[in-house]
């Protein structure tokens, strides 16, 4: 939390519940898990994508003139319905321009090595070494192919540690939103060990 806050994100708390058609947008293919009796029509299954909930919210923000934004949430999400059957993400988005306000700088669209940036600093404040970072340009259906990449723990084949870019330019247009340059990352924290205190640098 303290390694995103101070990348400028803002946390979002969400249920683990979702509306099934956003749902479907970033789970393809995956078997959904309705609930039977929801609270409502959207909440009505459990979420195997952690941006389905994040999606919905930065939408919302859009739709009231806040272009710029960088939120993520920690929490489960879901991929059978026994006990058992979820996993921890850490997932965020990010959306708009840099350097907006800038008297400075040039105004200029997120891009891929913005979110690739922030994932790869909050994988070493983790405490992952810099040399065992392998990256590559595997992806999944809900990133853009061609800019988007994997994080693996020292080879291809190691634990898989995050998946970050571009979201689908498909899912953009079906889910109708009003700045279209959105990224994210999901850094699954299952397969980080937790840090030995003497590894963080206290600043």
């Amino acid at each position: 939390q303290r390694s995103l806050a101070s990348k400028g994100y803002l946390e979002t708390i969400t249920w683990s519940f979702t509306d099934s058609k956003v749902d479907n947008q970033f789970s393809k293919g995956e078997k959904e898990i309705s609930i039977y009796n929801p609270i409502s029509t959207d909440l009505n299954v459990l979420r195997r994508s952690i941006f389905s909930n994040l999606a919905i919210h930065l939408k919302k923000n859009q739709d009231r003139g806040y272009e710029e934004l960088s939120i993520f949430e920690i929490g489960p999400t879901f991929f059978g319905k026994n006990p058992g059957e979820q996993q921890t993400v850490l997932g965020g988005l990010k959306s708009g321009k840099v350097n907006k306000k800038s008297w400075l700088d040039k105004e200029r669209n997120i891009d891929v090595f913005d979110i690739k940036s922030d994932v790869i600093q909050t994988l070493l404040e983790l405490g992952i070494e810099q040399k065992d970072l392998f990256v590559t340009d595997n992806t999944k259906n809900s990133y853009h192919p061609g800019r988007s990449g994997s994080i693996t723990l020292k080879s291809e084949k190691g634990p898989h540690l995050a998946y970050f870019g571009e979201i689908h330019p498909g899912i953009i247009k079906d889910l109708d939103f009003k700045d279209p340059n959105i990224f994210g990352f999901e850094i699954f924290l299952k397969n980080i060990h937790e840090p030995n205190k003497k590894l963080r640098q206290s600043k």
